[in-house]
């Protein structure tokens, strides 16, 4: 029993020393990575708070710039329409001033044509009135046939003169 005695007071030393010098740093380290654990944890927990506001913040910057862009869409949309619009009552407008333009144009061009036409049918006229005055002027018979009936006109002319003067 001596033996289990001395084993048992070693045994109790060693648990003694373990006890007195040992255990007390451990329990200090120990309590030491606790309250870093519990630290971490905390932290953890944090950014973990951190990254939900940052999803929920990315989200709504996501939502709020797909809004962005359909509005911008629609603005771009209605400009499109506008610009077109407007290039209609542009293309309208210069569709009617030239067909405007071409109806002068037309205008002044019948215009030309009958005082042409006019002048070239008084043209034929005098010649042809000139080469029937020739023919007849050129016969002796047609000549005083002329002469007689000039006369007669211009008394003719006379006699209504004086009953228009009565």
């Amino acid at each position: 029993m001596g033996i289990f005695l001395g084993q048992l007071v070693g045994f109790a030393l060693i648990v003694f020393v373990i006890m007195r010098y040992v255990a007390p740093p451990v329990k200090t380290l120990m309590a030491k990575q606790q309250g870093e654990v519990r630290d971490q944890l905390a932290e953890s927990e944090k950014a973990a708070e951190r990254l939900a506001e940052a999803k929920k913040a990315h989200e709504d910057a996501v939502s709020q710039a797909r809004n962005e862009a359909a509005q911008i869409r629609e603005e771009a949309r209605a400009d499109a329409q506008r610009i077109a619009a407007q290039l209609r009552e542009q293309a309208d407008a210069e569709v009617a001033r030239i067909k405007q333009h071409g109806v002068e144009q037309i205008e002044l061009q019948r215009q030309q044509l009958i005082r042409t036409l006019q002048q070239e049918l008084g043209t034929a006229a005098v010649g042809e009135a000139t080469d029937l005055v020739k023919r007849r002027l050129a016969d002796p018979s047609e000549q005083s046939a002329t002469v007689d009936r000039f006369l007669d006109e211009l008394e003719a002319m006379a006699g209504d003169n004086n009953k228009g003067a009565s």
